[in-house]
């Protein structure tokens, strides 16, 4: 049967029954302390059977608060604790402390304050770039077809340069000093897949699983990155992906720490197989109606695109799955002969575009049509006369490739020279005497070195004399040359009847000029100074028919005459360059209506690619 409640009371302060005063069953209430008690049974657990106090605390009088001296254990607590009043009181400290505050309010306080003291932490993947490292460059991706897109995010664009790569694996660049380097665990990503994981502790973690490498695992201390961090707060690391698996295609890569995320960086694994450009060439297609000038009778191409020059020019394997950019063809610059024919991009070959078509010129070539005119210069191009060309795509180059034209050039621009020989424009440098205006190319008159003195106008396009020496390209020089066969032009038959000497003969028109300066690049056979319209110099020096000879010296005395016909003074002109002097003596040009006549002599062999005059 149940043992009786039975209920038992004391009304003495601190009184508190034993176990021989009370039985199972049964309550005793001190009514002085306002506690109440029981006898416990633990069924032989521990200490047996004990008077337990249940109500161990006191209620101050009005309630609101009570009262409890000794340890409370509890598994978690609810509620606002008040703080109390330490013995001693409170001392001063990063905060003010009240006896009325709560423990969790100032729990919170402090660890706010212990907050600003611990250093920032070091910095995490969110917001880095990673880099990728592939081993072909940045390329575009062609047209015309649907690439194998591995991100499972948008496809990539034809004509959007991308990271190249052909050996099916890559890597990234180190992220160096990052945190958090001792909890959480790193990720590398090639796409969806994951080819590497490291979980991180309070150890070092330096070591590598799958393409995944984890190195200089160090307290933040040392970071590079951060720098600043207090030692033995936290720990940073590098980390890369080495030779991660790459498949056909568009892919990405990226790695990640608990939440934290790198960029995603992005590439190609190009699986094309074409060959290497070429570049080959048709043959040259000669202007119809070309526009021609002449010098000495020689026929020269002019700076006109009348004159201008064609031939296609064909490139095999131009694209794979991707190209270079939308410059096909590089011109390396002027030829020789002709102009600059300029780049040329995909957009001016036959059936081109930009960007270009997947394995465009792959099994049959692409064509372009390249037109070349003649620079202005005078020259005649034996060599390299048209645009060099380079040909670079992903998978190789042809470079330096030039079209050959076998005739030689004879090219007079249209632009007077001066710093080479031009028959109507020899020049003048500076103030000489009175007048101006260039000196001109007059008829030599006659074979000899000395004949009757002429000024006669030369016709340039008129067949020459024998003993006229020919200007051709801007070149003066003693010329047998058939310009019928292997010039274009084609032109005279020089190589007949001309072996003897030829003369260049000179007018310079000037007044008041009593001695200048002849300046001359080359070698010549003589050269002979006359004031043709001077009867004062022609008489006195008629065994030459009025001509001076600047291979001997001026006496120093008088005028140039039978006796002594020397006009050089000081260096003597003897066939090589050089500035040479020449006087008059006593004579003025202007005592002979300002002529001047300038007569070089050549024999076979030489040539003269400079003439001018200046004064002294």
């Amino acid at each position: 049967m149940a043992t009786p409640f039975r209920l038992k009371r004391s009304a003495v302060t601190g009184k508190r029954p034993g176990l021989t005063d009370m039985q199972i069953g049964e309550l005793a209430i001190n009514f002085y302390d306002g506690h109440l008690f029981a006898e416990r049974d633990t069924q032989g657990v521990g200490i047996g059977t004990t008077v337990a106090l249940l109500t161990p605390w006191t209620e101050n009088f009005g309630g609101g608060s009570i009262v409890y001296n000794g340890i409370v254990t509890a598994t978690s607590y609810h509620g606002n604790q008040v703080i109390g009043t330490p013995a001693g009181g409170f001392k001063t400290g990063a905060f003010t402390i009240s006896n009325s505050d709560h423990t969790k309010d100032s729990i919170n306080e402090l660890n706010f304050i212990l907050g600003k003291l611990v250093p920032s932490a070091p910095t995490t993947f969110n917001g880095l770039s990673l880099s990728i490292q592939t081993n072909a460059g940045n390329r575009r991706l062609c047209a015309g077809f649907t690439p194998t897109n591995n991100t499972g995010g948008s496809a990539p664009v034809a004509g959007t340069q991308y990271a190249r790569n052909t050996d099916s694996t890559v890597s990234t660049g180190t992220i160096n000093d990052v945190g958090p380097g001792d909890n959480g665990t790193v990720t590398g990503f090639v796409n969806a897949v994951g080819v590497g994981t490291i979980a991180l502790d309070t150890n070092v973690n330096n070591g590598t699983n799958g393409a995944l490498v984890i190195s200089d695992n160090k307290d933040a201390s040392n970071s590079t990155r951060d720098s600043g961090i207090a030692a033995e707060f936290y720990q940073v690391y590098d980390v890369r992906l080495l030779n991660a698996a790459s498949p056909d295609g568009y892919n990405l890569a990226k790695l990640t720490h608990g939440s934290a995320t790198t960029n995603s960086v992005y590439w190609y694994e190009d699986p094309s197989t074409v060959g290497a450009p070429v570049i080959s060439f048709s043959g040259v297609s000669e202007p119809a109606s070309p526009t021609i000038a002449y010098s000495s009778g020689i026929a020269h191409l002019t700076e006109s695109n009348n004159n201008t020059f064609t031939y296609v020019l064909t490139v095999t394997n131009a694209s794979g799955d991707m190209y270079t950019s939308s410059t096909l063809l590089s011109s390396d610059g002027n030829g020789n002969a002709f102009a600059n024919s300029g780049n040329k991009s995909y957009t001016d070959f036959a059936g081109g575009a930009n960007p270009p078509v997947r394995n465009y010129g792959v099994g049959a070539g692409v064509t372009c049509l390249i037109s070349s005119v003649p620079r202005n210069i005078h020259t005649t191009a034996t060599t390299n006369k048209f645009t060099r060309y380079d040909v670079t795509t992903p998978y190789g180059s042809h470079n330096n490739q030039r079209i050959n034209y076998t005739p030689a050039l004879n090219i007079m621009g249209t632009s007077a020279t001066t710093s080479q020989v031009d028959e109507d424009n020899i020049n003048v440098s500076g103030t000489l005497g009175t007048g101006s205006g260039n000196a001109t190319r007059v008829n030599a008159g006659a074979t000899g070195d000395t004949p009757s003195p002429v000024s006669s106008t030369f016709n340039a396009s008129g067949t020459p004399a024998v003993y006229e020496a020919i200007v051709r390209g801007g070149t003066l020089r003693h010329d047998t040359t058939n310009y019928a066969s292997g010039y274009y032009p084609a032109g005279l038959n020089l190589s007949s009847g001309r072996t003897g000497n030829q003369y260049f003969q000179i007018l310079l028109t000037r007044g008041a000029v009593s001695e200048f300066k002849i300046n001359v690049t080359g070698t010549y056979a003589g050269c002979f100074v006359c004031l043709p319209e001077n009867s004062t110099w022609t008489t006195g020096l008629s065994n030459t028919n009025g001509w001076a000879d600047m291979s001997n010296a001026y006496s120093g005395a008088g005028n140039p005459n039978n006796a002594d016909n020397g006009c050089a003074l000081g260096t003597v002109m003897s066939g090589s360059s050089g500035s040479f002097t020449c006087v008059f003596g006593e004579q003025s040009s202007s005592n002979g209506n300002n002529k001047i006549l300038i007569r070089f002599k050549l024999t076979s062999g030489q040539s003269i690619s400079t003439i001018s005059f200046q004064a002294t």
